[in-house]
């Protein structure tokens, strides 16, 4: 019998927690595509692991170049261990030792850009994403930022036609804080479109990890993302994929894949890193799924830069009075 062997390269630190809490789990493959398997564990989470440089929340990569489809197939059983995994049959192996831990929740720098800033990187952002292929959702990137002045038009597709009033309808119940219009909206986006992970459920994902990102910088200003994010999370369970649903909860607590986390910092904080780069990596994703996610999160930066200014305001504003209230030193 032939063994096949892989070293695992990097690990989602909520794996290795699960893996901790949950010796020998036996999981079911779910799906297997070239470069990547989802492996079912109870009901409706999923460990995914690839050969690609990215991983997701629950994930690992591992170095091989093979295609996956050759050693596991759908309903096949694998037992986890906290050093291993191994298909239940012998014939695959994935060692988990030597490998470097990711941190899937997202990074809050001391130092959160302030809105003007947010703004001009999310203007590069628009003008780099313009220049794309204009699939799945990206044609109603002018529409949706309100910037048509250096925009050229983009040529439409129907999934886009039909689905463009509501994503507008949402995208400004969003502006103007009206959550409860926002999330009745939002009955009708999630789980709208094609693929494991249907376009809108992609562009609500990026909303969902900005907002919980706002959160974590001021938690009582934010307060609302709480109960927000978890309520489009409750819609997914029965209204999108399970692979979308999942990436949608995990979204709604702030954790995403690599790629896509790393342009979000890079946007809202303080950190030099190539934003053309981090958002190939991101447009790689899918058919249309990668442009998708940026689309939401154009539109998810506007939303936080006017808020951000705001808050910068009020900062400037509290250290001011604090200032004023010290005594003058004596000599």
């Amino acid at each position: 019998m032939l063994i096949t062997e892989m070293n695992a390269i990097t690990i989602a630190d909520d794996l290795v927690e699960f893996l901790e809490n949950h010796p020998s789990y036996s999981a079911c493959v779910h799906s297997v595509f070239p470069h990547a398997v989802n492996l079912l564990i109870g009901e409706d989470e999923l460990i995914t692991f690839t050969n690609q440089d990215d991983i997701m929340p629950m994930g690992l990569i591992v170095d091989s170049s093979v295609s996956f489809t050759q050693h596991l197939k759908i309903g096949e059983k694998v037992v986890l261990n906290i050093d291993r995994f191994a298909a239940a049959n012998g014939v695959f192996i994935v060692t988990l030792r030597d490998a470097e831990i990711w941190e899937t929740h997202p990074f809050i720098s001391p130092a959160p850009r302030p809105g003007d800033e947010v703004a001009q990187i999310n203007l590069q952002l628009v003008r780099w994403v313009v220049r794309q292929p204009a699939l799945g959702l990206l044609p109603l990137l002018p529409r949706l930022t309100n910037q048509p002045a250096y925009l050229n038009p983009m040529n439409d597709n129907l999934y886009s036609r039909y689905i463009a009033d509501d994503l507008e309808a949402f995208t400004a119940a969003i502006g103007t804080s009206d959550w409860e219009d926002a999330l009745n909206i939002a009955d009708r986006l999630v789980g709208f479109g094609m693929g494991s992970t249907p376009a809108c459920d992609d562009f609500l994902a990026a909303y969902l990890v900005v907002f919980k990102t706002a959160l974590a910088l001021d938690p009582q200003r934010f307060s609302w993302v709480r109960e927000f994010n978890k309520a489009i999370a409750n819609k997914a369970k029965n209204r999108t994929t399970l692979i979308s649903a999942i990436m949608l909860r995990h979204a709604a607590d702030g954790k995403i894949g690599r790629s896509y986390q790393r342009l979000i910092q890079t946007c809202m904080f303080n950190i030099k890193s190539d934003l053309a780069y981090l958002a190939s990596q991101v447009m790689q994703h899918g058919a249309t799924s990668g442009g998708d996610f940026l689309l939401g999160l154009v539109c998810a930066l506007n939303w936080y830069r006017n808020n951000a200014t705001d808050f910068q305001k009020e900062g400037e504003r509290a250290w001011a009075e604090s200032i004023s209230l010290k005594p003058v030193p004596m000599v």
